[in-house]
Order: C-alpha cells, then sequence, then structure tokens
C-alpha cells in the first residue's frame, strides 16, 4: 500500500475513529485503525466490538492499493505533530508502516490487517433520512438525561422512535426525563423503535458536527447504522425495555410560569453557589410577578436571588436539583421557557416550543 494523504483530512477522520479505539485491550488489534486504501478512496476502519465506525478520506492519491493495521494512538500522534506538512505519505514495507512528511519520516510496527474484526458497511436502504443539524440539536437535547449507572441498563441510551414524518428521542434516569422532536426529511420507510447507547450519540455528534444535508439511519433487530457523507457508524443496540414514559408526563398542570431562559438559568447558578453535598436543592417560590430562588448550606451560608416571571397562580415552592435545571436550559435555543406546576412533591414539566419538553422531580428540602 501506498497513498499520498492531505494532512488535514486524514487528521479529521484519525480523530473520529480514533475516538472509540480502546486504550487498553487484551487484544492489541483493538488499539488499532485499520487502514484500507481502494480506487480513489482511503478508509479508516475502528472498532471496539461494539461501536464500529468507517470513515473516507477522498483528499488522496492512491498510488499502490492495500491495507495497514497500526497502533491508533502512534499513528495519530504522528499526524497530529505534522500538521505543517502539508501531506503525509504513507507506505507499507513487509511488517513495518513508513510515514513522510517533507521533513519528516517515521517508521511503525503494525500488525496483520486480516486479523482486525470485519467492520459493517451501510449498503441497505435507509428506514429513514434526518437532517444533520437537526439530530444533531435533538441529541444535544436528551443524552444528558441518561442514566449513568450500568444497574440501569435500559435507560443508558436514548429511545428513538421515528414514525411518519416525525424523529422523537427520549432519555430519562429516573429522576428526570428530556423529550425532544424534529422532523424527518420525508416519510420514514418503516416504524422505528430502538434504543440508541449513549456512545453512538456521541459519535453521531462528532461526525455530523460539519456534515449538511442528510443522515441516513438503519435499524436492525441488534444494531444501528449511520450514514454521513464522510462516515458509517454502527453500534449494537441497548437491550432491555425503555420505560413507559408518557406515564410519568403531567397531562395537565395547576400552575405555570413564563420565564426568561438565559435570565433564569443566570439566577439558578447564582443560587447554587450556597449548595453542597448535604444539602443539593435550590427552592424556587412563584408568588406575583416574581420568583425567588433560595438555597442554604450549613456552615456556609445561604443565598437568595429573584427573577420576573409571568405568574397568575397562587404561591407555590418547589425544591429542586439545580444541576439538573441547568443541564436543560444551556441546551434550550428558545427565548422563554414554561415551566408547569402541580405541587411541591409533584413532577414538574419544563417546556421550549413545541419540540421541547422536560421533566424533573422535585427534592424535597424540609
Amino acid at each position: 500500500m501506498k497513498v499520498v494523504a492531505q494532512t488535514a483530512a486524514l487528521q479529521e477522520a484519525l480523530n473520529l475513529a480514533g475516538s472509540i479505539v480502546a486504550a487498553r485491550s487484551p487484544k492489541p488489534v483493538l488499539q488499532c485503525v485499520k487502514l484500507v486504501a481502494k480506487g480513489k478512496i482511503l478508509t479508516l476502519l475502528a472498532t471496539d466490538l461494539e461501536t464500529s465506525v468507517r470513515c473516507q478520506v477522498t483528499a488522496v492519491q492512491i498510488e499502490q492499493e492495500g491495507e495497514a493495521l497500526l497502533p491508533a494512538d502512534r499513528l495519530n500522534g504522528i499526524v497530529r505533530e505534522s500538521t505543517d506538512e502539508e501531506t503525509l505519505t504513507i507506505e507499507t514495507e513487509k511488517e513495518a508502516v513508513h510515514v513522510r512528511g517533507a521533513g519528516s519520516h517515521f517508521k511503525i510496527y503494525g500488525y496483520d490487517p486480516g486479523e482486525y474484526p470485519e467492520v459493517a458497511d451501510f449498503t441497505a436502504e435507509p428506514d429513514f433520512q434526518v437532517d444533520a443539524g437537526v439530530l444533531t440539536v435533538m441529541i444535544n437535547r436528551t443524552l444528558f438525561a441518561t442514566a449513568k449507572a450500568h444497574s440501569h441498563y435500559a435507560i443508558s441510551g436514548v429511545q428513538w422512535e421515528a414514525t411518519g414524518k416525525k424523529l422523537q428521542l427520549v432519555a430519562t434516569d429516573g429522576h428526570r426525563l428530556a423529550q425532544a422532536k424534529g422532523p424527518l426529511m420525508g416519510k420514514a420507510a418503516a416504524d422505528v423503535r430502538a434504543i440508541v447507547p449513549g456512545k453512538l450519540m456521541s459519535l453521531i455528534q462528532r461526525a455530523a458536527a460539519d456534515s449538511e444535508g442528510g443522515l441516513d439511519v438503519k435499524v436492525g433487530e441488534n444494531q444501528v447504522l449511520i450514514r454521513t457523507p464522510r462516515a458509517v457508524l454502527v453500534s449494537a443496540l441497548v437491550q432491555g425495555t425503555f420505560p413507559k414514559y408518557a406515564d410519568v408526563i403531567p397531562k395537565d398542570v395547576a400552575f405555570t410560569a413564563a420565564v426568561n431562559t438565559s435570565q433564569f438559568e443566570h439566577r439558578v447558578r447564582q443560587a447554587a453557589l450556597l449548595t453542597n453535598e448535604e444539602s443539593k436543592g435550590i427552592r424556587l417560590t412563584f408568588k406575583g410577578q416574581e420568583l425567588t430562588l433560595a438555597s442554604r448550606a450549613p456552615e456556609s451560608g445561604e443565598a437568595e436571588v429573584t427573577c420576573p416571571i409571568q405568574y397568575d397562580g397562587d404561591e407555590v415552592s418547589i425544591g429542586f436539583n439545580p444541576g439538573f435545571l441547568v443541564d436543560a436550559l444551556k441546551v434550550i435555543d428558545t427565548e422563554e421557557i414554561h415551566l408547569g406546576m402541580n405541587a411541591s412533591n409533584k413532577p414538574a414539566v419544563l417546556k421550549a416550543g413545541n419540540d421541547f419538553l422536560y421533566v424533573l422531580m422535585p427534592v424535597d428540602l424540609s
């Protein structure tokens, strides 16, 4: 194999492929990235056996087709430190691979490419197509609410539901629930319901960051495939039954307050300054056209800040984990949010426009 690749394009592909390579593994090949030079394209393959990626580099000249299997950290380091080189030449010689720039030469010992696990490709028709920007926003609005504990395996991912021309993502960790909606590009070929792992969601964010147009999605019985203009992402689905989340979304609320998003986030952050491990919550009191946010931490002190609101209900107080509030507020791009409540011990629902809903369990501050 011998290829001459544009350094910047090679670095971009390595950043994506390298993000899933295992830092430690009893199988050395899983710490590698596989290079396949064929036709006019250099393809980089990486897998940890659950998640896989195929990245295409088209800014390349293939002088000799072939394959190579190299430690990902070594190759990534060389390319990263060669940004002053416009192109890099990668050439195999028996068990070694030479990487040459205008003023540099590296010899890396690799492995037999035949030892690398098979990485699936996206060759079938997609179940649906979604705009890259739309999906990125939806992931931002849900991924943070997934469960991080392994004991909650079924809710460690995000539930995807595609029906007709709509896509819905739902995530929950048992204390809060985030729901985001968005349009599909055309009608889904079939209804889809699957739990997609958080790791793949993060990978989609990286792959779609600079993508324009649509992403193709195919969901099988045990895996999901995503195709971007330059990459194919593959992952096993999360097995298990996702909670019946519709049951925890309040159907009606007794009190609703409208508040400026950025101002509310600022006040929540201020009130959170005097909380600690023992008193993680802040108290929100809605009265008239003013919201008072208060916190207290033993041996530290107290905080009280106010924020103007639009509110016509009775006075009500409710406690929340401020971190959970900020997580939602920082991914909202609407100027105003609406917070609906029924009682101090009942779940509250935060809405931003028609496409984002966030259910939050209260905390007891008595």
